[in-house]
């Protein structure tokens, strides 16, 4: 299947994405070949000689020669003498990027490496989510933008071969679309008669149990029941933490299922609409109740912080609509949806607003389900294994180090403290200015040493990342520049705050991250504690069988992390594999 798959579906898509990325970059990029004939024979080499050269160059124009179901060919067009460099848009440049992160993606995916496959989709769908901050009036460009976020979602939800496997940032998203479907195919004789009721209890919202409710209990029994029994395991942790402040806001407890429902309990969960956190809220409302995005920090993956700000959030859109369900539609889709759809069908009742997006009148029975099966797992057929809770103390740090000697000195794993503090996005403590502190919070099981050991830091190593200034040169762009300093555009782009430019100028100086910026690149990659990649050198008599068993995996496994397609391997061939730690 999986050759089928690399002989045409995955070859079209890849061709696709080179293409596409071809006429974005329009007269700004070229090819160091005068034509290019990508077939199956040379698919392998489609990153190191295709996409490098695609992207670098700014000399001259392409036109489409010919395509067909096997090759592309493409030939460069004469540039006239008098036409002028043009300033790079910087929406086309992480478009760019956002593309070739994509067949990064694909290629990791169909060849088994599911870790890195996850890794590159979270890449991808953060780049898209900057581009989206990007100002651009250009309606084209808009298209272009929506047709590779519709086709990374698709390939995501719908074509991955091995990412089903592990849980990503986007497990919850995916089964928010797989419940829209469930619902919608729905026929009349799927459907089970239940009586409704409704149970009101001062000081919370009330509690309903329908024919909707009881089918969602029975979509998370069933399709979305390993999911859901991670969602209830992770309860025993989070619980605790939000309960009081929710209590402290002033707001019903039950709130608590709307973030179990939005995020999975997953404090790292991200939406294709861009949504982060716990709560799940997008960059513009997090930033009207208090919460910091930088390069650094990202206040809405914090637990604490963001449970403050949802809490005020839906206590302002409960004034609003002076209903609990009407309050949580309006989470999900914005209070000016909810009161457009209350205007045109003359009613309140969330439950005959049937002019709602789907997953919005999916949205209040999603959390009635939450909330029934929470109350009584074993009623239906689970069964809770409890995550151990979180303890810390919150300590001062004045030096801006990474999460590296943090773990060092603290004889703790990078796991663990990323875990108890998720709103650091680069491994680091952010830089901090003279006499400033940023609250930390150290597990409570860290070394009595930390503080001694800490201490003994040296001066020179606190700033860990050291940002270089460029000035930007005629004729060059972001592609030249990240490639130089063998950074991402993205981050270039976030650093330097240029989300409201339309383009970057000669003689503008940007600040790129130079010493250490490996270091964290590795530290966001979000990898398996339990398992570690390798290079094994083939040596003289190696052969595949003996390999895998070595390592305890399979030839095939072996074959597809490395697009073998026959058992042969040769003295001094370099072969990836994953291993346990």
């Amino acid at each position: 299947m999986i050759k089928n798959i690399l002989n045409s579906k995955f070859f079209l898509i890849v061709q696709f994405i080179i293409l596409s990325s071809i006429l974005l970059a329009n007269d700004q990029q070229s090819l160091d070949t005068s034509r290019i004939g990508i077939n199956n024979s040379n698919i392998s080499t489609i990153k190191d000689s295709l996409i490098d050269s695609i992207f670098y160059n700014n000399k001259m124009r392409y036109e489409i020669d010919s395509i067909n179901s096997t090759s592309i060919s493409i030939d460069p067009i004469k540039k006239n003498k008098n036409d002028n460099l043009v300033e790079e848009d910087i929406f086309d440049a992480q478009l760019s990027e956002s593309k070739t992160i994509f067949a990064e993606a694909i290629i990791s995916d169909l060849t088994g490496d599911t870790l890195e496959a996850a890794y590159q989709f979270e890449l991808l769908f953060e780049s898209l989510s900057n581009i989206d901050d990007l100002n651009s009036s250009d309606e084209f460009k808009r298209l272009e933008f929506n047709r590779l976020l519709t086709a990374a979602i698709d390939y995501y939800e719908d074509e991955a071969v091995t990412l089903d496997k592990v849980e990503t940032g986007f497990s919850v998203s995916v089964l928010k679309d797989k419940l829209d479907e469930y619902i919608y195919d729905q026929t009349l004789e799927d459907l089970e008669y239940v009586e409704e009721r409704v149970e009101i209890i001062p000081g919370h919202i009330p509690i309903t149990y329908n024919q909707k409710v009881a089918s969602i209990i029975k979509f998370f029994q069933n399709e979305g029941r390993k999911s859901f029994q991670k969602w209830l395991n992770r309860t025993s942790v989070y619980k605790p933490i939000v309960l009081p402040i929710l209590e402290k806001e002033g707001v019903p407890p039950e709130l608590f299922y709307l973030a179990m429902i939005e995020s999975g309990l997953n404090p790292n969960a991200y939406s294709y609409a861009h949504a982060s956190g716990l709560w799940q809220f997008i960059s513009s409302t997090g930033k009207v109740y208090g919460l910091k995005k930088t390069w650094w920090v990202d206040e809405r993956r914090d637990f604490i912080k963001s449970t403050h700000a949802s809490a005020r959030f839906l206590k302002d859109l409960h004034e609003k609509f002076d209903d609990w369900y009407l309050a949580f539609a309006a989470y999900n889709c914005g209070p000016g949806r909810v009161r457009k759809t209350i205007k045109k069908q003359g009613t309140r009742d969330y439950w005959k607003l049937t002019r709602l997006p789907a997953q919005t009148r999916n949205y209040v029975p999603n959390i009635m389900a939450a909330l029934f099966i929470s109350n009584n797992p074993e009623k239906y057929g689970f069964t809770v294994v409890k995550e151990a809770p979180m303890d810390w103390t919150e300590i001062e740090i004045e030096k801006a180090v990474s999460l590296q000697v943090i773990s060092e000195c603290s004889n703790l794993t990078i796991d663990l403290l990323q875990k108890y503090n998720p709103e650091l996005k680069q491994g680091t403590i952010p830089p901090l200015k003279d006499g400033d502190k940023y609250l930390f919070r150290m597990p409570a099981n860290a070394s009595k040493d930390f503080d001694s050991l800490f201490a003994l830091i040296e001066t020179e190593k606190f700033q860990e990342v050291v940002f270089l200034e460029h000035k930007v040169k005629y004729g060059e762009n972001l592609w030249l520049i990240a490639r130089k300093y063998d950074v991402r555009i993205k981050d270039i782009v976030s650093i330097n705050k240029l989300a409201k430019a339309k383009y970057i100028k000669p003689g503008q100086i940007l600040q790129i991250p130079a010493d250490g910026y490996d270091l964290y690149r590795k530290l966001s990659q979000k990898k398996s504690a339990g398992s570690k990649q390798i290079y094994y050198t083939v040596r003289f008599g190696d052969t595949l069988s003996g390999i895998a068993m070595s390592y305890k995996t399979s030839v095939n496994k072996i074959k597809k992390w490395n697009g073998l397609r026959s058992d042969r391997i040769y003295k001094g061939q370099k072969l990836k594999i994953w291993t346990r730690s």
